[in-house]
C-alpha cells in the first residue's frame, strides 16, 4: 500500500470522502497524486478527478490552513447531532403498540401472582424482585439444629449460622422488563 493509498483510507475513516472511489477514478486519483512536480494534496486530486466523493463540508475547507481542527469539529458536532437530515422516518404502529404494552401487562400480573413484587415501575420500565428462597445447605443448618439444641448448644449454633446465611448473605433475583 503506497501514501496515496493510506491517504485515501485515512480520508474515508475520517469521512472526508462520502464512499470509496471507483477503479478508474483510483487511476486517475493515484495518476494525478504521484505526478512529477505535484506539490497538492490528495484531497485536491480527488476534487480534481471526481469532487463528488468529497463530503460537501470538507471541500469547502479544504484550502484552510487550520482544516484538520475545523473539521474534527464538524465530525464530533456531527456524532452529537440529534436530527440526521437522512434519517429515514421510523414508522409507528399504535396497534403493535399497544399489543406490546398488554402483553407486558400479562407477562407482570403472571409474575406478581408467582408471588414477585414490583420494586420500580418507571417510563422506562418495570423493575421486580423474587421473593427470597432458603438455600438447601440453610434448611439443613435448621433441620439439624432443632434436635441439637440440648447438646451444649451446638444446635443453636447450627440454627443461628442457617439464619444469618439467609437474612444476610441470600440474595433476590432481580427482573427488569423495558417498555415498548
Amino acid at each position: 500500500m503506497d501514501k496515496t493509498e493510506r491517504e485515501l483510507r485515512d480520508m474515508l475513516a475520517d469521512r472526508k470522502l462520502v464512499r470509496w472511489p471507483t477503479e478508474p477514478q483510483w487511476n486517475a486519483i493515484w495518476k494525478t497524486a504521484n505526478a512529477k512536480g505535484y506539490e497538492g494534496t490528495v484531497s485536491m486530486a480527488v476534487h480534481s478527478v471526481a469532487p463528488d466523493l468529497l463530503d460537501a463540508d470538507w471541500v469547502s475547507m479544504m484550502k484552510s490552513e487550520h482544516r484538520d481542527v475545523m473539521w474534527s469539529e464538524i465530525r464530533l458536532r456531527r456524532s452529537v447531532a440529534p436530527f440526521r437530515k437522512n434519517r429515514p422516518p421510523v414508522p409507528f404502529n399504535p396497534d403493535a403498540s399497544e399489543e406490546a404494552a398488554e402483553e407486558m401487562r400479562q407477562q407482570i400480573a403472571k409474575l406478581v401472582s408467582q408471588g414477585w413484587a414490583v420494586v420500580s415501575d418507571g417510563p422506562t420500565g418495570v423493575q421486580l424482585r423474587a421473593p427470597k428462597k432458603m438455600k438447601k445447605l440453610d434448611l439443613l443448618c435448621i433441620v439439624l439444629g432443632l434436635p441439637m439444641v440440648f447438646f451444649y448448644g451446638l444446635g443453636l449454633i447450627l440454627i443461628g449460622l442457617g439464619l444469618l446465611d439467609y437474612f444476610l448473605f441470600t440474595q433476590t433475583e432481580t427482573k427488569f422488563l423495558p417498555r415498548p
